[in-house]
């Protein structure tokens, strides 16, 4: 009889559904037997394969299995120890395994599952681990290898290069998936005096064999401020290389502090990072064989510090990272860095790491928008001499010789720069080191309306030291003065050269051995306030027919010029020449930083009078307090002439003599009234001022009522 097309539909769906049952039933059968046979049947089996794969002991409150979505079991009260040693104690614990044990396939861990629990490790003073040691010792448990088995490994490791390294062997027994909520990790570190408290919200890390792919995502808390790591890793090849790795993250962070982070940062010795906060994300990628990237984009830096602790910056940097395998050369372009207030700074470079005999090369060019220079020294000296040996992460590197063998080339037009309170419009600086010897092959630098470029050099080799030269030309006198000192004693234009050297190679040294040789030549300026060296003049003009000229208000100049030299902390002027209208002067002396002056001029006058007389004026004791005064001695013997020449003038000089060596010069003209009573006045304020005073004082007395 011939079936219908319906019929036989039915027939083959009824032979499938059939088939389907008994399948399920025999996979029901062979899941459930060993479970009614012996309740503990499969969580004994998971528990041992983890044993033998990882030595580590499971020890539970209750337990309960799991069918779905995976077979597995389901720990509450965990405790995960190492023979005696407890490694972590977690609330929940739950291992899943795949299908195929249940068809006598090797058990194979599909997903590990903690959740809520706590992770201590610590690090002893000497710089060990205890739990990871622990950790590393082998089971005494372990089947003994025999010698035959011994000596095939011996042979294997000898055969394959520890760089020799595949996907499929490495990751074979690692379980596919885990998964970790609500874990906190106290790091108890005795080596630096610090604790790290790491809470991990949420963790997963995904192994896809057939893929070659790892797949890890961190979302946690490190000292209470908020972390995220996600990474995922591809291999093109199963043998594990640079050139093979493909890699897609994201570094999310906030407020991570120095002291985080102090096993790395503690290379940099002559700063204190403890305290440095920073926050940002920084995604990073490799898309090929050669290149890896990372983008900072806005990172927060704050409380940098040098040595003394005090706490300084708060910034932005920006930039894009690049490594490239192939010149094994680390690139940084569009750098940004901003400190608001201070400096906003960009530019660019790279660093090659060439092995012997070749000469690796660093190399960065930059520019700013405004930079304070004190603020970026003090940030640069923080990094400068990394001592490699004070972290246990780069103690023991191979020396390289690379500080001897490299070459830097520095390249800088920086704009709008501050020293302090001195200000400049751009300064543009090309420098090159090379085998200890840094060589500032030409700087220039506009200020106040004039520039200053000059060379120089830097050695650490013998003769160590610093040699500048250079050359200022039109710069305005003014307005340096004003922004420094907030007063413009001096105005005009300058001109020098001048060399500056300094014998040492260390910081202190450079300032305590300085020294400076050079000339200055100042053109149409005057000599103001506490500069005024031509002041005492003003009080015996009339006397000396200068009636015309006033230096009460200041020392005008046409031309300034003089040779000084620096060192120890004093100024050494010689040749002093002083050119004005009519008017010559030469001089020099002394100038200290602590304000001691000792100076002496000598002045040339217009006139029958002046071209008979030479001036000598002294500038001693504190400079910007005490005033330049004309010479007692030259007075007294001005003075004496008149006695001989019974010259009114003479005399009236002469009464200046005396006041001069009481007071100052211009209280004493103002006594001299003219004529011969005047003179025979001033002759006796020399002998007698003091008692004329007292006898005209008792008069005055008598006659009052």
């Amino acid at each position: 009889m011939k079936l219908s097309l319906r019929d036989t539909i039915k027939g083959v769906i009824g032979k499938t559904l059939l088939t389907f049952i008994f399948v399920i039933s025999m996979t029901m059968f062979f899941i459930l037997y060993p479970l009614l046979a012996d309740p503990d049947y499969y969580k004994n089996l998971i528990l041992e394969s983890t044993y033998k794969m990882t030595q580590l002991n499971v020890n539970y409150k209750n337990s309960e299995p799991v069918f779905f979505p995976f077979p597995g079991i389901e720990l509450n009260e965990v405790t995960v120890s190492k023979a005696d040693d407890e490694i972590i104690h977690v609330q929940k614990l739950r291992i899943e395994i795949y299908y195929g044990v249940f068809v006598g396939k090797p058990l194979e861990l599909r997903k590990i599952y903690l959740n809520t629990g706590t992770i201590e490790i610590t690090r002893e003073k000497d710089e060990s681990f205890p739990l990871f040691e622990k950790l590393s010792e082998q089971s005494l448990d372990e089947p003994n290898l025999s010698s035959k088995n011994k000596s095939k490994v011996q042979i294997d490791n000898q055969e394959e290069s520890p760089e020799e390294l595949y996907f499929s062997k490495v990751f074979v027994n690692l379980v596919n998936q885990i998964e970790i909520k609500n874990i906190t990790i106290l790091f108890d570190d005795k080596l630096y005096s610090r604790k790290i408290n790491l809470y991990l919200w949420g963790t997963t890390l995904h192994i896809d064999h057939d893929l070659r792919n790892i797949d890890f995502y961190l979302y946690g808390k490190l000292n209470n401020e908020p972390i995220t790591l996600s990474v995922d890793f591809l291999f093109a090849e199963d043998k594990l290389t640079y050139e093979t790795l493909r890699l897609e993250g994201e570094f999310q962070f906030q407020n991570v502090r120095g002291i985080d982070l102090h096993d790395i940062l503690i290379i940099f010795t002559r700063g204190d990072l403890r305290f440095v906060k920073t926050s940002g994300t920084i995604p990073f990628y490799k898309r090929d064989e050669s290149k890896i990237y990372a983008v900072v984009d806005q990172l927060h830096v704050q409380d940098l510090a040098l040595k003394d602790g005090k706490t300084f910056a708060d910034g932005h940097v920006s930039t894009l990272i690049n490594y490239d395998s192939n010149e094994d050369k680390l690139s940084f372009a569009n750098i940004i860095v901003e400190w608001k207030g201070k400096s906003k700074l960009y530019g660019s470079g790279y660093v090659n790491f060439l092995k012997p005999p070749l000469s690796p090369t660093v190399s960065f060019e930059g520019t700013s928008d405004y930079l304070d220079v004190p603020s970026i020294i003090k940030v640069s000296k923080i990094w400068i001499d990394p001592d490699f040996e004070k972290s246990i992460l780069t103690r023991g590197l191979p020396s390289t010789g690379y500080v001897n063998r490299m070459n830097v080339y520095l390249n800088f037009h920086f704009r709008n720069l501050t020293i302090v309170d001195f200000k400049a419009d751009s300064l543009k600086l090309n420098v090159h080191y090379a085998k200890r010897k840094l060589n500032i092959n030409r700087y220039e630098l506009k200020v106040y309306d004039g520039e200053v470029i000059g060379t120089g050099e830097y050695r650490w080799l013998q003769p160590v030291g610093l040699t500048l030269k250079g050359e200022i030309k039109h710069v305005l006198i003014a307005p340096v003065l004003s922004d420094i000192f907030k007063i413009s004693p001096i105005t005009g234009s300058i001109d020098s050269e001048f060399v500056i050297l300094s014998p040492s190679d260390t910081e202190d040294g450079l300032v305590d051995n300085l020294q400076i040789v050079g000339n200055i030549n100042a053109k149409n300026g005057e000599l103001l306030s506490y500069t005024n060296i031509l002041k005492p003049i003003n009080s015996i003009g009339s006397v000396i027919n200068l009636k015309k000229i006033d230096f009460s208000r200041a020392t005008p100049y046409n031309e300034l010029k003089f040779d000084f030299q620096y060192a120890n902390e004093n100024i050494e002027i010689k040749n002093f020449a002083l050119k004005a209208d009519g008017i010559a002067g030469s001089g020099g002396g002394k100038i200290g930083f602590n304000k001691a002056i000792d100076m002496k001029f000598t002045i040339g006058f217009p006139g029958v009078a002046g071209k008979a007389l030479k001036l000598p004026i002294i500038y001693r004791g504190t400079y910007g307090v005490s005033s330049p005064f004309i010479d007692p001695i030259w007075l007294g013997s001005v003075y004496a002439g008149t006695i001989f020449l019974a010259s009114p003038a003479g005399a009236a000089v002469g009464g200046i003599a005396g006041s001069a060596m009481s007071d100052y010069v211009n209280r004493a003209v103002e006594n001299v009234t003219g004529g011969i009573q005047k003179s025979w006045k001033g002759i006796k304020s020399i002998f007698g001022g003091k008692e004329e005073e007292e006898k005209k004082e008792e008069n005055t007395k008598e006659k009052s009522p």
